[in-house]
């Protein structure tokens, strides 16, 4: 999606207008079985498309917020009262606005409002809301989708924001990872049908797997669409939620935010659960390799205790950023959000890469134990040469004098 005007500067942002919609193409509404309406039209809703980065290993949010002041809309995560004690948060992001940015999707031009989320253990999410017309049919939503997953426009327009953000707050980074990492989402939010629908019907009758696959072309197979519709959570008659790799239809007529908001930070989870996994290969790699270099040098020299220290140091470090995001967001409980938190998690494959983090810091925890040994070793060797030279300083000394 690439910008139509000029990506504006951050400090100067002002609060967005309405946000106009393309109207969409006029078709009549399919049946289904039974006349059950199998391709509704959308009466209000809305596309979350997120793009998700490490920027750094920590990030002061107060901070963020004082050079940041300029920006409206700052936002904490808020659960309703009868579930809040299903999730337990230990330091809310700061939202703000970006306000209004126009992108180009498939040669149609659409304006969406940006939102920016940082987080305190150095994430931040770019969050573009773009409206759904009023009187999108469900096959519109579908094609959609696709050209948005086919798309490289918001990417682009990403690539062009992205560094003045990074900017204009790093004096409130703490080490900048300057990673290329990052993770993408979408989120089909709808609030209203322009007919009311019966979810129970709306399941049975409309293609959820398509819009979520970005599927307009393909016909998915029973086997593909099963797959995807293992993951739909309820809590009322009139809420759904439906969890994919890529993508979640969220169904919500009260317009709460919760849903979205649990599953950006799920994506941020696993995002933090990559870069790591990624640096705990590279630094693994650079250890194996200075202790193979080390090994050759002469017994008199420094071997390991350099290496022994950046291994320490390493584990440490790791280890407190395991800590920090774990606790971040603590579920206890089987309340709808800890459940469809759990969802997520089990879609993203979430334990897997947290397991492949976890055998990695373990492996460099043994290597710092190896080369602790050594070390010790060495000064042990070291204690017994001098040792030995004073007891044989003593004799000399007492031949000499006798």
């Amino acid at each position: 999606m690439s910008a139509q005007t000029p990506v504006p500067s951050p400090l100067n942002v002002t609060p967005p207008n309405p946000l106009p919609t393309t109207s969409p193409t006029s078709s009549a509404p399919a049946l289904g079985p039974k006349g059950i309406l199998s391709n509704p039209r959308v009466q209000r809703g809305s596309i979350m498309v997120y793009r998700v980065f490490d920027v750094a290993e920590e990030i002061v949010l107060p901070k963020v917020e004082s050079l940041l002041r300029g920006f409206r809309g700052q936002e904490k995560f808020k659960v309703p009262k009868y579930i809040d004690r299903a999730l337990i948060m230990k330091e809310p992001p700061l939202a703000f606005s970006l306000g209004e940015q126009s992108l180009e999707i498939a040669g149609k031009e659409f304006r969406a409002e940006l939102v920016a989320k940082i987080r305190d253990f150095g994430v931040m999410s770019l969050i573009y809301n773009i409206p759904i017309a009023p009187g999108t049919d469900w096959t519109q939503l579908v094609t959609m989708a696709a050209e948005i997953e086919e798309g490289s426009e918001i990417d682009e327009h990403v690539q062009k924001f992205m560094p003045q953000l990074v900017q204009q707050i790093e004096p409130a980074l703490v080490k900048p990872t300057h990673s290329k990492f990052f993770e993408d989402y979408i989120v089909y939010f709808i609030e209203e049908f322009e007919d009311k629908v019966k979810l129970s019907d709306f399941v049975k009758n409309v293609d959820i797997p398509a819009l979520l696959m970005a599927e307009h072309e393909v016909a998915l197979s029973e086997a593909s669409k099963r797959s995807v519709m293992e993951n739909l959570h309820q809590y009322g008659e009139v809420d759904l939620a439906v969890i994919e790799w890529n993508a979640a239809l969220v169904i919500e007529p009260g317009g709460g935010r919760e849903l979205p908001d649990l599953l950006e930070f799920a994506v941020s989870h696993l995002l933090e659960m990559r870069y790591y996994d990624d640096l705990l290969d590279s630094k693994l790699k650079l250890l194996y390799d200075d202790i193979e270099k080390k090994r050759r040098r002469p017994i008199w020299s420094s071997k390991f205790d350099q290496v022994y220290e950046d291994a320490s140091a390493r584990y440490i470090e790791f280890s407190e950023f395991i800590e920090r995001v774990e606790n971040s967001l603590k579920v206890v409980g089987d309340f709808y959000l800890a459940t469809v938190y759990r969802s997520a998690t089990r879609k993203f494959r979430l334990l897997d890469w947290q397991s492949s983090v976890t055998r990695k810091m373990n492996i460099l925890g043994q290597v710092s134990s190896l080369l602790q040994g050594e070390v010790n070793n060495k000064r042990g060797h070291w204690l017994e040469i001098i040792i030995i030279l004073l007891i044989a300083y003593e004799v000399v000394a007492a031949f000499f004098k006798s």
